[in-house]
């Protein structure tokens, strides 16, 4: 292995070359540019035996990975934004064709008003599309993940997202571990399946009746059901074979006492482990759980780690209009006639928004002052 300062789309390109990708599909869009310009650089070096396709919009990029990949392709797209919106349609085909095709989404805010900065939304807009949804902490994470996500994909025949925050991620660099790739060949080896094939021609997406349509999606959803165990089974993987764990789908930070979890995910939660221990040196009992598998959302695994708190705060960087932070939706749900826990959702950091350790710190103690109040969630920094 060896220690480099790496942008997090840096580390999104490392990741898919190391997982030696076949078809790179792509179309310009701040800020995950820079993931594709490395990678056009280690195809002009030579380090990686990759078709490179310059597409003339996201929705081609998209359907251009796809139809690679239903050649048995292993194929890699980034995007964000309004592009990964005008993916929609194609997001849709690829998770229902049950393709593994990966995607890096720097995460920025959507239009309108335009917008260039971070926050989660265009992620969770893709929600319902039957995408895996991995969330990236560090740029480190981003790139170990990127290469778990081939393998969880692979196993599941499932398309994943990796989810990093735009400029907060893209663009700082950090110290970031580059495996060697003989060991990232023994980890993820490449067994190709095709869905086409030219000397046995068939036809693919038919029109499909109402007799088999619900039954298709009943083993899509059990394949995103088992998804859950098949990416806590990777990372244990990737854990025993290069020495950094994930925790898979879900991680606690000093939660075996909490009585006050704060739920987050993304990179607000490297800030909440910063605030956690400042509480702790307090003598304030705090936790952190970080959710890093937004789809499929471990509410079984959630619900095990907060059963013994009092409190519980969610921080979104994400707003459903009229609803509240889709984070803290998912764990009122998963926690609903489970556990009886008053949930403070917080919306904070919308469009990159400055939302600073000592503004957490705040939210927790409104979070126990308000715990009795029946509001479904509150904005905070306005």
């Amino acid at each position: 292995m060896s220690l480099t300062l790496l942008t997090g789309s840096e580390a999104a390109a490392y990741g898919a070359m190391l997982a030696r990708i076949e078809v790179l599909a792509y179309y310009p869009i701040t800020p995950a540019f820079p993931a594709m310009e490395r990678m056009n650089k280690f195809i002009e070096d030579g380090e990686m035996n990759t078709r490179f396709i310059r597409a003339e919009g996201d929705h081609s990029a998209l359907a251009a990975a796809l139809g690679a990949s239903l050649a048995g392709s292993r194929t890699f797209t980034v995007t964000n934004s309004q592009g990964l919106l005008y993916m929609t349609e194609v997001a849709y085909h690829t998770a229902g064709l049950r393709q593994p095709v990966v995607m890096a989404v720097a995460n920025r805010a959507l239009s309108a008003p335009h917008s260039r900065f971070p926050e989660q939304g265009d992620a969770i807009s893709q929600d319902a599309s039957g995408w895996i949804q991995l969330f990236c902490e560090n740029n480190q994470e981003v790139l170990d993940t990127i290469l778990q996500a081939f393998k969880v994909g692979e196993t599941c025949r499932l398309p994943v997202m990796v989810n990093y925050e735009g400029y907060i991620q893209s663009h700082t660099q950090e110290e970031v571990d580059v495996p060697q790739l003989a060991k990232v060949d023994a980890f993820l080896p490449f067994t190709r399946v095709s869905a086409l094939d030219i000397n046995n021609p068939q036809g693919i997406n038919t029109v499909t009746s109402p007799d088999l349509y619900m039954d298709y999606k009943y083993h899509q959803n059990d394949a995103m059901s088992q998804a859950l165990e098949v990416i806590n089974n990777v990372a244990a993987e990737f854990s025993r074979d290069f020495g950094r764990d994930w925790s898979g789908v879900i991680e606690g930070y000093r939660m075996d006492d909490a009585d006050h979890a704060l739920v987050t995910m993304g990179s607000t939660v490297s800030d909440g482990r910063i605030v956690i221990d400042a509480l702790r040196a307090e003598g304030k009992k705090a936790g952190l759980v970080k959710i890093r598998s937004f789809r499929p959302f471990p509410a079984a695994a959630m619900r095990a780690m907060l059963k013994k708190v009092q409190y519980v705060t969610v921080i979104d960087k994400n707003i459903v209009f009229g609803s509240g932070g889709a984070l803290g939706n998912e764990t009122k749900a998963a926690l609903y006639g489970h556990l009886s826990i008053p949930v403070k959702n917080y919306i904070c950091g919308l469009g990159g928004r400055d939302f600073r350790p000592d503004e957490l710190k705040q939210v927790m103690a409104l979070s126990e002052e308000r715990a009795k109040q029946t509001t479904e969630y509150e904005w905070f920094g306005l």
